[in-house]
This record gives C-alpha cells, sequence and structure tokens, in this order.
C-alpha cells in the first residue's frame, strides 16, 4: 500500500488516515475522491504528495 489519504481537519491537522492500495496516482485519487464526507484530504505516493482534494461544504437554505 503505497498510498494514504490523510484526513484533515479545518485548521490543517491530521485526524486520520485511509491506507489505499492503487495501480497508480489516477487511481489514487480517483479512490481517495470517493472518502470525501465532511473533510478534506491529502493524498500521497510514499513521501511525494499528489493532491489535496476538498470537500464541498454544504450551504443551508433559509425560508
Amino acid at each position: 500500500m503505497d498510498y494514504r489519504a490523510y484526513i484533515l481537519e479545518d485548521d490543517g491537522r491530521i485526524t486520520g488516515v485511509h491506507e489505499l492500495d492503487c495501480a497508480n496516482d489516477e487511481e489514487a485519487k480517483e479512490k481517495a475522491a470517493q472518502l470525501l464526507d465532511g473533510h478534506d484530504l491529502d493524498v500521497w505516493r510514499r513521501e511525494r504528495h499528489l493532491v489535496r482534494l476538498k470537500h464541498q461544504k454544504r450551504q443551508v437554505e433559509l425560508p
């Protein structure tokens, strides 16, 4: 498992990690994107940073 997706709090602190079994960088990005759930993710392959994925903040509509 060369890839990891680190779960980030709003202040940038790492609060968890998902280990990803992927054949290449693109597959790692796709799998990590499926894990977005209210937090940003930093995707890494060993010591190389691939991408920071931003979660969509839900906007509440007021009546």
